[in-house]
């Protein structure tokens, strides 16, 4: 009797700490990433909203404090340097690089390269809409090219 008595407790004793470690705590916050991204594979021209849904997974998850899955910072980062919003593009490579040990080497060369072509970039800082061409006002149409002129003797010039 004093046997089973000390199995059981000794039961119990085990059980408790496992039990315990059951409760479900996720690794990352992935939010809705996975049909965001479907949906982008679907409609790459829906670029905006794809990086809208990415700022937003990771918004709710550094309010919640959660860590935001490896590469996501990069991802989200990498669709704003396509859209041409440069510096916000290298906020989140730092981010990532930061959070990530493994993506340091990667995102130390795409902060580098990034800021390479803000530095070379013509007109107002990146984010904002490029300068028009030469010769063209703001908001006007580009031009059409000139009329050939004739030249005697044959030919336009």
């Amino acid at each position: 009797m004093a046997g089973s008595r000390l199995r059981l407790l000794l039961l119990v004793a085990l059980a408790v700490p496992l039990a315990a470690g059951c409760g479900h705590k996720r690794a990352y916050y992935w939010g809705d990433y996975d049909s965001t991204l479907h949906s982008y594979y679907q409609n790459p021209q829906e670029t905006e909203r794809y990086v809208e849904r990415l700022g937003e997974i990771i918004r709710k998850a550094e309010t919640e404090k959660d860590k935001v899955p490896p590469g996501l910072y990069a991802e989200y980062g990498y669709a704003l340097f396509e859209m041409g919003r440069l510096d916000e593009a290298i906020r989140y490579y730092k981010k990532e690089r930061d959070q990530w040990q493994e993506s340091v080497v990667f995102m130390d060369k795409m902060i580098r390269n990034t800021q390479r072509l803000r530095e070379s970039r013509p007109g107002p800082p990146p984010g904002g809409n490029l300068p028009p061409p030469a010769g063209e006002r703001p908001g006007a149409a580009p031009s059409a090219p000139a009329p050939a002129v004739p030249v005697p003797g044959g030919g336009a010039k």
